[in-house]
């Protein structure tokens, strides 16, 4: 049975090129083996093992999910790019010629463990994806406090304010001038007398850190007028305290860009706000 077998494997060889296991970069799938036992089949470079052919699924990089492909035989203890396709019938057939140790199933089966390597980014993901999520029911929550301070306000005035109070908070300090600059506005625009001590609260539940879309939400639905009103308010609160820090111009530079506002017209109205000619925002 040894020596008919062998015959027959010799004849498999010949009939079958050896596959090259690749990763599919189009997909972030990549093909590898995992060594399940020695054998005592050869090839033309010597000893093949029995190997576990696996396709793990990547996510920019990151190691997602695992699928077991079925099984193959390679050189190098599976450490290697290239094998040969192995069936369980053909499994069975080798157990039968004392080739591959018997207990080996003819269907393979993955341990947890290994099964396990290919999902550890899964829950990564998931956790990345959670706090995300977190992250951004907290900044709706702290969006909603705010301008439920403001509610008698027009849509415009709240985003005007609700920018003025992250250039304040843009440094991570909010700087008392600034919210005196913040308070006189938010009363010019609501007609409304506010007190210092709920402008401080509004500045210290803006985000310190706007993401992109923090921007947009800022300025979705102001028209370029209202835009213009929003930079100029937003120049006055980081120029009151005397300084401009990195981080608000930072902040500066994200607004401008999701009003799609040139540096020139930037820099006249900081000029404007700097000499004191800006008086207050036009009501909202």
């Amino acid at each position: 049975m040894r020596t008919l077998f062998i015959g027959l494997f010799a004849a498999f060889l010949t009939t079958t090129m050896a596959t090259q296991a690749e990763a599919r970069g189009s997909y972030s799938t990549t093909q590898s083996m995992l060594f399940v036992s020695q054998t005592e089949l050869t090839d033309d470079a010597g000893p093949l093992a029995l190997c576990h052919l696996v396709t793990t699924n990547a996510v920019i990089f990151v190691n997602v999910w695992r699928t077991l492909d079925g099984y193959a035989l390679a050189s190098g203890n599976c450490q290697t790019d290239q094998y040969y396709e192995f069936t369980g019938n053909e499994l069975l057939a080798a157990q039968a010629a004392g080739m591959i140790p018997e207990g080996i199933p003819a269907a393979p089966k993955l341990a947890l463990g290994k099964m396990a390597e290919g999902f550890w980014g899964l829950g990564a993901l998931v956790a990345l994806l959670a706090v995300i999520g977190a992250k951004a029911l907290m900044v709706k929550r702290r969006t909603s406090q705010r301008m439920a301070m403001v509610s008698h306000a027009s849509p415009a005035a709240k985003s005007i304010l609700d920018a003025m109070c992250h250039a304040a908070k843009a440094d991570g300090y909010v700087a008392p001038s600034e919210v005196e600059m913040i308070q006189r506005a938010a009363q010019e625009m609501t007609g409304e007398a506010i007190s210092l001590e709920l402008v401080q609260q509004m500045a210290q539940l803006a985000e310190e850190k706007v993401e992109a879309k923090g921007f947009l939400r800022l300025v979705n639905g102001r028209n370029k007028l209202e835009q213009l009103d929003m930079m100029r308010a937003v120049l006055m609160v980081v120029a009151s305290d005397g300084r401009l820090d990195g981080r608000e111009k930072a902040f500066v530079g994200g607004l401008a860009q999701a009003m799609k506002m040139d540096g020139g017209t930037v820099s006249a109205l900081l000029q404007e706000a700097v000499s004191g000619g800006a008086g207050q925002p036009a009501p909202a």
